[in-house]
């Protein structure tokens, strides 16, 4: 039975690869928007992780599931009496802007720090070049060093302003390009405004009783543990979750009507083939198994394509685009070739229904 599947496959193995490539579609498309949301988020919390911090401090309401706010609103004469709490080792303010990536796909983010104060917080260090000193001078990690766009030396133009290349730092903290706090204040017409504050504790053992003591000095400001980064970012996007799932949906629609046109059309030209089955005395359940066994092959088969399609659009996507992280996660390999799969032998469905329901002597006429 397989090889008799197998043999009426090869007989259209151009519509047979069509509709192998069309079910890759779809699990091309669950797989990178999957991947995508997944790495775009896991990295940011991570790398926000790694700042050495582990209280931040935003103004309310403004922790919106890793969505940037390109207006600073905290004010840094809260500082001093923030460095005051007791408990507290070091305060220090960070703005982050969002900028459209040069390929229009995702977003760049650019941080203004004090370079000597956020250094000395998350332990990176200038491995190539040297730290910044003047307003329009920047530094990027080993990442987005790889860039042909950001070398040493280099000038590059970021919302209108020239920055020029001074140092690359490592390890990975926070944004990849990290510019002066003033310039960024002067760009947003922000003066004397952060977008958050990172506070580090003395001891970390003690980093609930610095947030009892942050939260009675400033009742008002929104207070984030560091440490709950990855989970907030992954909750904080409520349509997400829906936005997966109809992206699901959209590629189980995909895999059924391409599947089930594909073996309608199939069972159309061979209604004779499948009248002389019928009339050697092959039973329904015979031609049903025959056409299912077809659409299980096709569905495979685009799992398999749409597998390695997948991998070569992440490999694009990093190289080419703004997004470095993109996680196919195992659980997605099997729901996309569980959806394929499903999707495949239900469009077969009617095809193999109506294979069924042929009359031997008239599919022996059907020219």
């Amino acid at each position: 039975m397989p090889s008799l599947a197998w043999a009426n496959l090869c007989h259209r193995p151009a519509r047979s690869l069509a509709t192998a490539f069309g079910v890759a579609v779809g699990a091309v498309l669950v797989l990178l928007t999957t991947g995508l949301a997944h790495g775009v988020i896991a990295e940011r919390a991570e790398r926000e992780a790694r700042v050495g911090a582990h209280i931040m401090l935003r103004p309310s309401g403004s922790f919106g599931g890793g969505v940037v706010s390109n207006q600073p609103a905290y004010p840094l004469e809260r500082l001093p009496r923030i460095a005051a709490i007791p408990g507290v080792r070091a305060a220090v303010p960070v703005i982050q802007y969002a900028l459209p990536s040069d390929s229009g796909i995702g977003f760049r983010l650019l941080e203004g720090v004090p370079w000597a104060d956020y250094a000395a917080m998350s332990g990176i260090q200038i491995v190539a070049g040297r730290a910044p000193q003047g307003p329009d001078e920047l530094v990027i990690d080993r990442e987005q060093a790889r860039s042909r766009d950001f070398q040493l030396g280099a000038q590059v133009t970021l919302s209108r302003h020239v920055f020029t290349v001074v140092g690359i730092y490592d390890p990975p903290s926070g944004a990849r390009l990290k510019a002066p706090l003033e310039t960024l204040q002067t760009m947003l017409a922000a003066p004397g405004r952060c977008s958050m504050v990172f506070v580090q504790c003395a001891e970390a053992s003690q980093q609930e009783a610095v947030a009892k003591r942050l939260r009675e000095a400033f009742p008002t400001d929104q207070l984030v543990f560091v440490r709950d980064l990855p989970g907030l970012y992954a909750r904080g996007l409520p349509a997400l979750d829906t936005f997966l799932r109809v992206v699901i949906g959209l590629a189980l629609m995909i895999s059924l009507l391409i599947v089930s046109l594909t073996m309608y059309t199939s069972v159309v030209e061979r209604t004779r083939e499948i009248g002389i089955l019928k009339s050697l005395g092959a039973t329904d359940a015979f031609i049903l198994l025959a056409i299912e066994q077809e659409a299980l092959l096709l569905s495979s088969a685009g799992v398999l394509l749409g597998i390695g399609l997948a991998y070569l659009g992440r490999w694009w996507i990093v190289s080419f685009t703004a997004f470095r992280t993109i996680e196919f996660e195992p659980v997605w390999f099997v729901i996309v070739a569980a959806v394929a799969v499903l999707s495949g032998a239900a469009g077969a469905l009617y095809p193999a229904w109506r294979a069924m329901r042929l009359d031997p002597v008239e599919a022996l006429r059907y020219e």
